[in-house]
């Protein structure tokens, strides 16, 4: 086993630099480190090395090598590891052990992957469907497993030995194989860090879930990462609680409300949109004007693509500018295909886009090159 795997607790040591590369940076190799490389989906330790900070921890051929914010200007190093980074990777992956262990054990479903991110980990489970009663008993499990303060060890067995043990999977190395046993729930060939026992956990959270490839991927987060998300989930539902003038426990009944006002009020927004449509395009067809020009300056562009849907219905060429949205939007009846107009001059006006034969728009960075782009595009229907 390696340093950190040995003594789990070293946060400061000294060493001796025995070898140095540069690969996309500066990294070291020490005479011992007790800094934990990424591996097994679990990040790696952060930390300094003579109060210059480690970037990533890799394993390369059994050598520990670390990657530096600069060159070390020294060869005796003393190291010190992020006590609260490691003390936080290592509560994500015993977690897993533990959601893994009573999912394959009790309700039958095995743990494909396993990753631990920056804010959530996540599990990825052989699942086709996931429901709240199988996670409602999953949580009351996990409650009296952190209960039970059961003692996490890791042992080095030869592979003979380990063979030996209830292994929740065959390993995949050869040789000395370390051994994670979490009481008598798991049994676990594996090389990460993990806390001392279950109740360290202090709490585990689930946070998300989604399909990916077929199998369930469940997120979660323990310990402090599960005390934060809660104090912040807290404060926000007090304070939305607080705007809606409604008890904590009513929230969700009070935007379930505020959500069909809501449809109430877009209808009633289209409809008036729609009848201020029907009045502007009769103010428009009034003209003699062979092309029909709008500008809108406050308008919706919601409201500019409803008119311009309205001019192209009746025959009608015409352009409608939405100063908002910066965007031109376009219709003709067909003189020309301004799609291919616009392919071929747009970008010597700064624009982009494109559209159909008789429906286009463009994105321009100011009005006066959407102006110059639209009297160019006359000329051209005008010939």
């Amino acid at each position: 086993m390696r340093s950190e795997q040995i003594y789990p607790d070293v946060r400061t040591f000294e060493s001796i630099v025995t070898g140095t590369k540069e690969e996309q940076g500066y990294w070291v190799r020490l005479e011992q480190s007790y800094f934990h490389p990424e591996s097994g989906g679990q990040p790696a330790d952060r930390g300094t090395l003579n109060g210059v900070s480690v970037l990533d921890v890799q394993l390369q051929e059994g050598d520990v090598w670390h990657l530096l914010d600069s060159p070390l200007l020294e060869n005796e190093v003393q190291g010190e590891v992020d006590d609260v980074i490691r003390t936080d990777h290592a509560a994500q992956h015993t977690a897993q052990h533990v959601i893994s262990a009573i999912l394959q054990d009790e309700f039958q479903i095995k743990t494909v992957s396993f990753r631990t991110g920056t804010e959530e980990s996540t599990l990825d489970l052989d699942l086709g469907d996931w429901d709240e009663t199988l996670q409602s008993r999953l949580e009351e499990r996990l409650r009296t497993v952190i209960q039970a303060n059961l003692l996490i060890t890791a042992t080095e067995y030869t592979e003979e030995e380990a063979l030996q043990l209830p292994l929740r999977k065959t390993p995949q190395v050869t040789g000395k194989i370390r051994v994670v046993q979490i009481g008598e729930l798991d049994y676990s060939a594996c090389g990460g860090t993990h806390l001392a026992s279950t109740s360290e956990l202090e709490l585990i959270l689930f946070t998300g879930l989604e399909k990916v490839r077929g199998n369930i991927r469940l997120a979660y987060v323990a310990k402090d990462r599960a005390f934060r998300l809660l104090t912040t989930e807290r404060r926000v539902l007090t304070e939305t609680a607080r705007a809606v003038s409604a008890k904590k426990n009513q929230v969700h009944l009070v935007v379930e409300d505020l959500k069909q006002e809501q449809v109430r009020l877009n209808r009633q927004i289209g409809q008036a949109e729609d009848l201020h449509v029907k009045t502007v395009l009769k103010q428009l067809l009034a003209t003699d004007e062979p092309v029909l020009t709008v500008r809108h300056d406050q308008e919706d562009v919601r409201f500019s693509e409803k008119l311009l849907k309205a001019l192209a219905e009746t025959g009608r060429t015409g352009f409608v500018w939405n100063e908002n949205a910066k965007k031109l939007f376009m219709c003709s009846a067909g003189s020309i295909h301004l799609g291919k107009f616009a392919k071929t001059h747009l970008k010597q006006f700064n624009g982009r886009g494109g559209g159909s034969e008789n429906n286009a728009q463009a994105v321009f960075q100011t009005y006066e090159e959407a102006q110059a782009y639209a009297e160019a595009l006359k000329e051209e229907l005008h010939t």
